[in-house]
């Protein structure tokens, strides 16, 4: 039982019927009435430690950028050309900026990215310190570069496969000392022309006790449908 583990809250407990003698902890929870403990699942665990960091970058004020729903046709086409549904769009809160034409593809209160669609030759712009963000749910989670390759992998959550964006092409040692502690088994999936960048984060990850592999495919992650994705992984 790990009890140094950041206590949360306390609440009702399923075993014992205690309506709040429950408690919370990052990675567990302790029933003081029954002695129950239960860990928590890896991802839920995982969750829990981002939520917190999210709440810790309020605190310190970092702000968002301003964005409404309604999504233009040429932004809202980019997505489509990617088989992105309106549901995934709303589920992964996918919004526009208005006043600096860009499609935000992600955002909490310590960063966002986005897609420019507005005047300037950077195709992506970010602001903040990069999330460690997880889509779906599984024990394999696979590590892609963008966004939109999360979203299409964490389809696959059935087959008891996640993702998380880096947000770019390399993975810092916070991240990989946090995935190796969550998960066994943690894939890489970047473009095609990030072949070397994807070895070094294996080798990284091994080095670290984690089964890993590169996966090094035509096309980039997003380009392909569930059934293409789950032979790549699989193969």
């Amino acid at each position: 039982m790990n009890m140094t583990s950041k206590f949360i809250k306390l609440g009702p407990c399923p075993h014992c019927g205690s309506s709040d003698a429950r408690g919370e902890y990052a990675d567990n929870y302790y029933c003081f009435s029954c002695g129950k403990y239960d860990k928590k699942s890896d991802t839920a665990s995982l969750r829990e430690r981002i939520k917190q960091r999210t709440k810790q970058h309020v605190a310190n004020g970092i702000g968002l950028i301003d964005t409404v729903k309604e999504i233009p046709r040429t932004a809202m086409q980019w997505l489509l050309k990617y088989n992105i549904t309106p549901a995934e769009i709303k589920q992964y809160g996918i919004a526009w900026c208005m006043n600096r034409q860009l499609l935000v593809l992600i955002q909490n209160a310590g960063y966002w990215q986005a897609r420019n669609f507005g005047f300037g030759n950077m195709k992506y712009m970010s602001q903040g310190m990069k999330p460690l963000e997880i889509y779906g749910e599984g024990k394999i989670i696979v590590a892609v570069e963008d966004v939109l390759s999360a979203i299409k992998i964490a389809r696959c959550r059935g087959e008891g496969i996640c993702a998380t964006p880096l947000l770019g092409s390399s993975m810092s040692k916070q991240v990989v000392a946090q995935l190796s502690k969550q998960y066994d088994t943690v894939h890489i999936w970047l473009d095609r022309d990030k072949a070397k960048q994807s070895i070094r984060i294996r080798n990284n990850l091994r080095e670290a006790g984690v089964t890993s592999r590169a996966i090094i495919s035509a096309l980039d992650p997003k380009e392909y449908n569930k059934e293409e994705i789950l032979k790549w992984l699989k193969s």
